[in-house]
């Protein structure tokens, strides 16, 4: 790929045909429910559930709900949060009673869910099961919006004291659990984590800053868990059909055909998975992170970063390209220094593993003059990690960075700030040893041909 190609404009690369993503999970032929259809996160229409369509109430036929049963709905949803919030239960506990839940009736548990981000950013409002099936997710995030207090800044995800303090933290291990407890069998169900996702993309997509934040924050790590749980998938799938092909190449007499058989209907079954965990895969991407990434609060474009630094990890075969990286590279631009740092940060994670080097080598062409020049950086923090990364660069990498541009990183050894002078005086030692290492091997060289010329000279001149 040209290079011209790989990093062109911002706005030219990721512009989108139309205002929403289509979000579609492909069916799978040995689900049921193949006459789902797909639509727009935003416009999407929730399938409906057996045991749903019971008799109404006229309450019920206005859209609104009996004061018992909301109050019923939310007091499991309130279980979730206040789970969360305090961190003194068990998260896996409480996941294993929702999946339980969930299981005998799929509605309502993806309503305490729903209710769950909501209440997490901090709205008062709640999700009826009757605003659920009937409403689009656009009336839905509008009606909520209106029972949002938006003159107030302050949300849980950004609420300081010590109740606060690990909150995010536990919203992220939630969400984590929560993947790893569905991973056999509801990520896959065609219902529970598409409509999820759905809502979520259109709650990231609101003008309200805790919708937004708190929503993205949850889709982001959310993607991360797939992301996963996708790797898991692809090396099952690349054990089963390396079985099944050891066990086709076998002679008649011991080939077990039953074998055979299973593995291919295992294989099957894991490249159904992998494309479902594709699909969300895709949506979450381009329905959230394209949007978001670049959002106008500075904690929102940091997650992001942050959570593609986990992507390009866990599966370097589908994203540690020139085609994800380059949001990393255009982030190291950014006005605000929490999302630089984040930037050098994840960029270590990736230099460290010597793996990766040879798949990194067109983005530190492209984008090893802006790391130099945060060696500069007006905020302490992003520099010091910057001489970190110029570091690894120049140990994982052979022709990473030239004489000159080392000789760029050595002054800072009398920088004030002394975690800045610290890291320079590493990369500094670094150097020393690595000339020092060059010198002796030369000298050994040199001295190892000077003894066997010598020797040979000798033998000729007798």
């Amino acid at each position: 790929m040209d290079e011209s190609e790989a990093y062109s404009s911002e706005d030219e690369d990721i512009s989108l045909t139309g205002s929403d993503f289509e979000f579609q999970l492909t069916t799978s032929k040995r689900k049921l429910n193949s006459t789902q259809e797909a639509a727009s996160p935003k416009r999407v229409r929730h399938p409906s559930v057996s045991g749903s369509s019971q008799s109404q109430t006229p309450e019920e036929s206005q859209g609104l709900r009996p004061r018992s049963a909301q109050a019923d709905g939310r007091a499991t949803a309130c279980h979730l949060y206040e789970a969360v919030r305090s961190g003194r239960s068990a998260l896996l506990t409480v996941i294993d009673d929702w999946l339980e839940e969930y299981r005998r009736d799929r509605e309502a548990g993806i309503l305490e869910l729903i209710n769950f981000v909501v209440q997490c950013s901090g709205c008062k409002g709640v999700v009826t099961r009757e605003m659920f099936s009937r409403l689009q997710n656009a009336d839905i995030i509008s009606q909520l919006t209106t029972e949002f207090n938006e003159d107030s800044v302050s949300y849980p995800l950004v609420s300081v004291g010590s109740q606060w303090r690990r909150f995010s933290e536990g919203v992220c291990e939630f969400v984590s659990l929560l993947v790893r407890g569905c991973r056999n069998s509801l990520l896959y169900d065609d219902f529970l984590f598409s409509s999820f996702i759905a809502l979520l993309t259109g709650l990231a997509d609101s003008q309200v800053r805790a919708f937004r934040h708190t929503s993205t924050l949850i889709t982001m790590r959310l993607m991360s868990s797939i992301v996963s749980v996708a790797g898991e998938v692809n090396a099952q799938a690349l054990m089963t059909r390396r079985r099944c092909e050891l066990e086709k190449n076998k002679s008649v007499e011991h080939r077990a055909i039953d074998r055979i058989e299973e593995l291919e209907d295992s294989y099957r079954e894991l490249r159904e998975h992998q494309e479902d965990l594709r699909s969300l895969m895709n949506g979450i991407f381009k329905g959230v992170f394209i949007h978001r990434y670049r959002d106008r609060v500075p904690e929102i474009r940091a997650v992001c970063m942050e959570e593609m630094g986990v992507w390009l990890r866990e599966n370097p075969a589908s994203f540690l390209n020139d085609e994800h990286l380059k949001y990393v590279g255009w982030m190291l631009h950014d006005k605000q220094a929490a999302v630089r740092l984040q930037c050098v940060l994840t960029l270590q994670k990736l230099y460290v593993e010597k793996d990766f080097i040879s798949r990194l080598e067109l983005f530190t062409s492209r984008f090893k003059e802006r790391i130099l020049c945060m060696i500069l950086d007006k905020d302490s923090d992003v520099a010091v990690e910057t001489v970190k990364l110029l570091l690894l660069i120049k140990q994982q990498t052979e022709e990473g960075l030239s004489e000159e541009e080392c000789a760029a990183v050595y002054p800072l050894v009398f920088a004030t700030h002394r975690g800045l002078a610290c890291a320079a005086g590493r990369f500094l030692y670094h150097m020393y040893v690595q000339l020092h290492r060059d010198i002796i091997i030369v000298t050994s060289t040199q001295t190892i041909t000077s003894v066997t010329c010598g020797g040979r000279a000798g033998e000729r001149s007798d």
